[in-house]
């Protein structure tokens, strides 16, 4: 055999060896590349599917608790056989019920082991007492392991056998002093809670909840959740190792959600398998349910490692160079160029990269090759330009979700009460004057039952927009809960606050909600309690003089301003 073909054989079966140690090397910094982008997406992702699906609970509990926390419902859980307070509390339930998204509610007595209910459609009505629990069966072992943990809030998904309903419970304790009466709260539509929150994430984005012993307590598969976990003390049925595909992995997500158990961290990742393809998993804990969100990132979807093929194009092309050019060619055309390519690779990796460092573009292979880089290295940097922006995006949402109200768009009630500290701090360090006036929608219960809780909806947005028009640019708004809202004035006076406070009771008596069809708009009035911030006072106190004067308001005849 001739040299020439020999060498033309050496120098293939060298380009072969070469490509595969080549393909090795430049799919494993793609990998790091990937895995590195994958993680910082996914602990923003985590905590945007935290917060938004921790919102309709959140609200669902503090409503509960209010229940929980009624007087009525207190005074006849002690005397459960009196017919006035039953019926007193009956009424009460009502009024909550209307309130809570599900429109339903349950009070169960410990002294009695009765259990009253009523849903969205009122088919209850009049019978709210559905059936009395009983500790020897098991469907009612809920209620006795609630009470025995004394677990102030607690959430549960279950099977109402009874009343033939699955829902996301939440359980509050209903006590009076140390005394635990009962248990009293709500249900949530689990299929509609599914369908809100854990399939509104998108084909690559797969969001479960979990106990502390990794019991599914909800995910998109109902056929998969740990129902009525309170009540089964031993192993649950429903656990990660059913959901993953290997053992190692679930000790991993067990690991994770210990290391966040020990640390300040948000969030934690790992990789897991599921249905045979590899996910990142973020981890975070939400102490408010005591369950830990897992959210699963198909990360070969959101960022394809075929994306990066080209770099091994180009690799090949160069190999194919360097095997056919010699000496003083092979440095000049091939050598110095790939060194040159070579800096510019680490600079795409650490993000600096520049076109400037490229060398000059040359009408050969290795021009081209120049070419067809600096193409992938923009697109790289573009892409990562994107992910960045998505990043912040993401944090923006996550911050608005945290902060505002999204009925009024005004903030809420975690955004008021930061304002106003540090509104307070700033007029204590430069003695300055601050007030606040604490008002209430007057009937909103019948503007609810008579025209709906769309009119209702309707009636805050409409005194919100009345509240932006009268106050100031630097003074605050917040819709502190329900049909009460909240105004911060900064710099004021008793004539600043008695002057807007009667403004707003004027604009929106003299401005009806359009009823939006033919019948006539809805009068609306509003009471009022002001109060000025007085040196020592803290939030506790300044708050609890503005609800004195508005309670003072209410039963001077409402619609009315009053101050403290």
């Amino acid at each position: 055999m001739n040299l020439k073909p020999r060498f033309l054989l050496f120098s293939a079966t060298l380009i072969v060896i070469s490509s595969v140690a080549i393909w090795y090397s430049a799919r494993q910094q793609a990998e790091e590349i990937i895995d590195q982008w994958a993680v910082r997406y996914a602990e923003k992702q985590v905590l945007y599917d935290k917060a938004r699906a921790l919102q309709p609970i959140l609200r669902e509990m503090a409503l509960s608790r209010q229940f929980a926390s009624s007087s009525h419902i207190i005074d006849w859980a002690n005397n459960p056989d009196d017919p006035q307070l039953l019926n007193r509390a009956i009424e009460e339930m009502e009024s909550y019920r209307l309130n809570f998204t599900d429109n339903s509610y349950f009070v169960a007595l410990q002294q009695s082991g009765h259990y009253y209910h009523n849903n969205a459609t009122n088919e209850y009505a009049g019978q709210q007492l559905r059936y009395t629990l009983d500790p020897e069966k098991a469907k009612d072992r809920w209620f006795y392991d609630v009470i025995d943990q004394q677990r102030t809030v607690h959430l549960n998904v279950n099977p109402d056998v009874d009343l033939g309903v699955t829902k996301l419970w939440i359980d509050v304790l209903l006590r009076d002093g140390d005394k635990i009466l009962g248990v009293i709260g709500t249900g949530m539509e689990l299929d509609g809670f599914i369908d809100q929150v854990l399939q509104d994430s998108g084909q690559d984005v797969t969001s479960l909840f979990v106990d502390h012993r990794g019991a599914i307590q909800l995910y998109s598969d109902p056929s998969l959740i740990d129902y009525g976990s309170i009540s089964n003390p031993g192993t649950p049925a429903n656990t990660l190792e059913r959901l993953l595909d290997d053992p190692a992995d679930v000790l991993n997500i067990k690991a994770a959600m210990a290391e966040l158990a020990r640390s300040d961290a948000d969030v934690t990742t790992r990789f897991v398998h599921l249905n045979g393809k590899r996910y990142l998993a973020g981890v975070a804990y939400i102490p408010e349910i005591d369950w830990y969100e897992i959210t699963l990132l198909d990360f070969e979807s959101l960022l394809p490692l075929s994306s990066f093929s080209g770099i091994l194009l180009i690799c090949s092309i160069t190999l194919l160079l360097v095997m056919l050019s010699f000496n003083l060619v092979l440095g000049h055309l091939v050598l110095r160029p790939l060194r040159q390519l070579e800096q510019a690779i680490d600079g795409v990796q650490r993000g600096d990269f520049n076109a400037q460092s490229l060398p000059k573009a040359q009408r050969n292979e290795i021009g081209r090759l120049v070419i067809q880089f600096q193409r992938m290295a923009e697109s790289v940097l573009e892409s990562r330009q994107g992910l960045e922006h998505k990043v912040q995006q993401r944090t923006e949402a996550l911050e608005t979700l945290t902060r505002t109200d999204p009925l009024t768009e005004l903030l809420n009630r975690r955004g008021m009460t930061e304002q106003i500290q540090e509104e307070m701090a700033h007029c204590q360090r430069n003695h300055l004057s601050l007030g606040i006036i604490w008002l209430d929608l007057d009937h909103f219960k019948d503007i609810n039952d008579q025209h709906g809780h769309t009119q209702g909806d309707a009636a805050l947005k409409h005194i919100a927009q009345l509240i932006r028009a009268q106050i100031r640019s630097h003074d605050g708004a917040a819709r502190w809960g329900g049909d009460e809202f909240l105004i911060l004035l900064q710099d004021c006076n008793v004539q600043l606050l008695e002057s807007l406070g009667q403004r707003l009771c004027s604009s929106v008596a003299q401005n009806p909600l359009p009823a939006g069809d033919s019948t006539d708009a809805i009068a609306l009035g509003i009471s009022a309690g002001a109060c000025l911030c007085l040196p020592g006072d803290t939030l506790e106190t300044l708050l609890r003089r503005a609800d004195c004067a508005l309670y003072d308001a209410k039963e001077a005849g409402r619609n009315q301003l009053r101050l403290y």
